[in-house]
């Protein structure tokens, strides 16, 4: 009985031994096969024949090799499932040999068989008992099993997280022992890949940095051109705070009562190592990562680095914010933005894995020629001749002498060729004045764009589809 229960411990220990025969049986292998390299200089019958018997020997010892191999594996596997099943297989065996006392007992008296059927029958079912009882501790255990992943998931996952923050605070320093400034600005981009995810809330307007804008966003209560996305890209950057990114989420319904949800999105906020050459920021902050996730960190990534499968901080939380406003999977979205916020566009844009539908991109000041926009989504491109920031994607065009007189009209002839779906629309530099402030500036974009379509300025791309009246606008922002 006890031998048919089995022992796992000694299972185990047959199995190291046919492990250590395996490895013998190798080694002897080795020593014939070096012994039959012997021979390679010799010839005549009696070699010939030991050659021979070396080759027939190596197959031998090949298949006791693996036999050996798989014996110790199969016994290994063994000593897993017999813990599992000697109570069980314990219990059958008495089962059994309850029925073979039952059926092999002799007697005269044929209703003494009565007996023995009510024993068979009794020790059926103890069979059939025994078996079910099998099945229903194999199902409690998988289901333990099942309910112990279940918690050790949420576990694991923000572990993983947190090994990834953390991975994303060192990332910087260490590409910057290796790679000195430069390194260490593509570690700061890489590293927002790995950081958490932003806690995204609805945004109090008494955290407003400029409330006029707050209130001129709300206030925009119809969509009648791309000047007013133009406009709203310039509210939404100054609602936003050296602590926190806000973005809108706008439903707009059109005329013939279908809606499109319009998404603006802020510019750069933070330049984290640089912000004391292109900010008022202090040295003494330059590696003090603030709060908005659209910083310089992001800028990076998105240039750079961006790929679906690890999306930047601002991308997160623009994700978050249109699910917290209510937007539902395959909605027609417009994304605009100005500076970085029309980069995130741009990405946005192409990005086909979205659970949205983009159907137009508006971008003011922002180098977004590189990324992949499909060619049925109408993009609006609006640079200032000398904004340098819109010439980070190296797309080449000629400057012409009116470029910085009037009328309002395209003054910059293209060398690049335009795709059919692009309104790329280069404007003069203001009052003829190439300094960035000016030329990198929303409000600036927002006057000049105005008078470019009053004075008779052209689109080539129906944009009517953006008309219709603003019905609900949810501000997000990120951080407590």
């Amino acid at each position: 009985m006890d031998e048919l229960q089995g022992d796992p411990g000694a299972i185990a220990m047959r199995s190291s031994e046919w492990r250590t025969v395996e490895s013998s049986v190798s080694e002897l292998t080795l020593d014939l096969a070096s012994a039959a390299r012997a021979l390679d200089d010799l010839d005549g019958r009696t070699v010939r024949a030991l050659r021979q018997r070396y080759e027939e020997v190596s197959r031998v010892l090949t298949e006791v090799q693996d036999w050996a191999g798989a014996a110790a594996s199969a016994l290994t596997l063994a000593s897993t499932l017999v813990t599992a099943c000697r109570d069980a297989i314990c219990g059958l065996l008495n089962a059994l040999a309850r029925l073979s006392d039952s059926l092999t007992s002799f007697t005269l008296n044929p209703f003494d068989k009565l007996d023995a059927i009510r024993e068979f029958a009794d020790a059926s079912w103890d069979v059939v008992v025994l078996a079910r009882d099998l099945i229903e501790q194999l199902l409690d255990a998988l289901g333990e099993l099942g309910r112990l992943l279940e918690e050790l998931a949420p576990i694991v996952a923000e572990g993983l997280t947190l090994v990834r923050d953390i991975l994303g605070r060192i990332t910087p320093g260490i590409a910057m022992y290796g790679g000195g400034v430069a390194g260490y600005l593509l570690g700061t981009g890489l590293g927002d890949l790995l950081r958490f995810t932003p806690r995204v809330t609805e945004f109090d307007s008494a955290n407003a940095v400029n409330v006029e804008e707050y209130q001129n966003l709300m206030d925009q209560g119809e969509i009648t051109s791309p000047r007013d996305l133009i406009s709203r890209n310039k509210f939404i950057d100054g609602i936003g705070s050296t602590e926190s990114t806000a973005l809108s989420v706008a439903r707009v319904r059109r005329e013939d009562g279908t809606t499109y949800t319009l998404v603006n999105l802020p510019s750069t906020l933070d330049w984290g190592a640089l912000k004391a050459v292109l900010s008022d920021g202090d040295w003494a902050d330059t590696f003090t990562d603030a709060g908005p996730v659209n910083d310089l960190d992001s800028n990076i990534a998105l240039m750079l680095m961006d790929n679906p499968l690890f999306r930047t901080q601002y991308e997160r939380a623009v994700m978050q914010a249109l699910s917290d406003a209510g937007v539902p999977p395959g909605s027609d979205v417009v994304w605009s933005g100005f500076s970085q916020g029309g980069i995130m566009a741009g990405n946005l844009g192409a990005d086909t894995s979205l659970p949205y539908k983009t159907v137009g991109v508006v971008t003011n000041g922002a180098p977004i020629d590189n990324f992949n926009i499909p060619p049925s989504v109408p993009l609006l491109q609006v640079e200032h001749a000398s904004d340098p920031v819109a010439k980070l994607d190296k797309t080449p065009y000629e400057f012409h002498p009116r470029m910085k007189g009037t009328p309002w009209a395209p003054a910059v002839g293209l060398t690049a060729t335009v795709p059919s779906n692009v309104d790329w629309v280069v404007l003069p530099d203001p009052g003829g004045d190439s300094d960035v402030n000016q030329t990198h500036n929303a409000a600036t974009y927002e006057r000049d764009f105005g008078r470019y379509l009053d004075s008779g300025g052209r689109l080539k791309n129906d944009w009517n589809f953006l008309d219709g009246q603003v019905e609900e606008v949810y501000v997000a922002r990120t951080g407590e």
